[in-house]
């Protein structure tokens, strides 16, 4: 059995090369993994340089409406995250909990922190990426807006976001942020798109043919952005091959799994790369663990739908945002 998987897998290799698909991972339904334990499933034994699988899911903080797009602030050591519908953001700190931080956040998904050490946000139902005026250390909910429109119509709904080590800024802009979605009566642009901001002001579209995309991420690197796709007919991750000046070069087919029934528990969402490369995403049941060869590692089964996830400085934790709960796994 064993020896006939391994041909099929060769031949389908030979296939996918032949008509120039390298780097793209089918996902199989039937796929079993080595071993499991408590909420562990081990795909491949690389996911064990950063799983100490003796360590348990901790809920730090429970009651919330829809958590998201978790930030670490290194210089501070605390985490921030958005409760979406309740238009606020709070902080977690270890060893003191969790307080109010802003108490009207612009209805913020995706939170980051940039260069200059200031706060970012994407304001999905204000369909705008803004800054907060005010120092991280004394947060009002004051924001100066950085981009709204694309060739002079507003945003859908801007999702999730990362900075790259020039200071572009990749966003996503799903249309989860109106009241209609697609069929929103407000919705400007015909697409929902993938972007680039530099710290200049000039933005590029990179990508205008998926419907729902959503969790941003770069590779170490810089040369790889990874974006979610939350298409339940066609849920999957896409990589971005990028060039010296952060352009898109190529993109790519970087995981695909089977459409997700009615009754799935979630979809690809938020994502992040930890420092030894290995990719942590959210998607259906919890987090999945690739390598950079789009092999899964790993999943992690969490008690509610997560949408998207952090590490510390150290990055020994990764603190998640699932549904009305905030978690935390620490790693090796």
């Amino acid at each position: 059995m064993i020896k006939i998987k391994h041909i099929i897998n060769v031949l389908t290799a030979l296939y996918l090369s032949a008509f120039g698909l390298t780097g793209i991972a089918l996902a199989e339904p039937t796929e079993k993994p080595l071993y499991e334990q408590g909420p562990y499933q081990i795909f491949n034994e690389q996911a064990l340089e950063v799983l100490n699988l003796k360590m348990p899911l901790q809920i730090l903080a429970s009651g919330y409406e829809w958590l998201e797009g978790p930030v670490w602030v290194n210089q501070g050591g605390y985490l921030l995250y958005s409760d979406i519908p309740n238009h606020q953001v709070y902080k977690y700190t270890p060893g003191k909990g969790v307080s109010l931080y802003l108490a009207q956040s612009g209805y913020s998904n995706g939170l980051l922190v940039n260069a200059q050490n200031e706060l970012v946000l994407l304001q999905s139902r204000a369909r705008v990426v803004s800054k907060m005026k005010a120092p991280l250390s004394a947060p009002k909910s004051d924001y100066l807006p950085i981009v709204s429109h694309f060739n002079g119509q507003k945003f859908n709904s801007p999702n999730d976001g990362a900075f790259n080590n020039k200071g572009t800024l990749y966003f996503s802009d799903p249309p989860y942020g109106l009241p209609k979605q697609l069929n929103d009566e407000n919705k400007e642009l015909s697409f929902q798109g993938v972007y680039s901001v530099k710290d200049t002001g000039e933005i590029t579209l990179l990508d205008d043919e998926l419907i729902y995309p959503n969790g941003v991420a770069l590779s170490n690197d810089n040369k790889i952005l990874y974006v979610a796709s939350s298409n339940k007919n066609k849920p999957a991750w896409y990589q971005y091959y990028l060039n010296s000046n952060g352009g898109v070069i190529s993109k790519s087919l970087f995981y695909q799994l089977p459409p997700i029934a009615k009754h799935g528990k979630g979809l690809p969402d938020g994502l992040k790369v930890h420092k030894s490369g290995i990719i942590f995403a959210t998607g259906p049941n919890g987090l999945w663990l690739f390598n950079k060869k789009a092999e899964l590692l790993a999943k992690i089964t969490t008690p509610n739908m997560s949408a998207n996830l952090a590490f510390n400085t150290q990055q020994n934790r990764v603190y998640i945002t699932a549904h009305t709960q905030l978690l935390a796994l620490d790693l090796k």
